[in-house]
């Protein structure tokens, strides 16, 4: 019986080209990165804690807001990159609001 096998030009199977480059590469992945900067840190915690309070998950939560679960995972990890809009209408969707900041007496 012939058994297939997925090898490249070079007679390299795509497995071990794929251990390779993970090998040469590790990242984290792509959904599992957060943010460094500590005001996006505060908003993505805050977002966090609202699903959760809520009970959706992110795709539930994408779905309400009329997002990508990408857009939301970005959002939750801090992540600069998310439009605007995109954030905005995830936070609607969890009953947030941006609010200006409030002056010190």
């Amino acid at each position: 019986m012939y058994k297939s096998t997925n090898t490249d030009f070079h007679g390299e199977s795509e497995a071990s080209n794929l251990k390779s480059a993970k090998a040469n590469f590790p990242r984290a992945r792509k959904h599992a990165r957060r943010g460094d900067d500590a005001e996006l840190l505060v908003l993505a915690s805050e977002i966090r804690a609202a699903r959760a309070q809520s009970g959706l998950t992110q795709a539930q939560l994408a779905l309400v807001s009329g997002v990508g679960r990408d857009t939301v995972i970005a959002l939750e990890n801090g992540r600069p990159g998310v439009s605007l809009g995109g954030a905005l209408r995830v936070m609607k969707g969890l009953g947030l609001s941006l609010r200006p900041p409030v002056a010190s007496p």
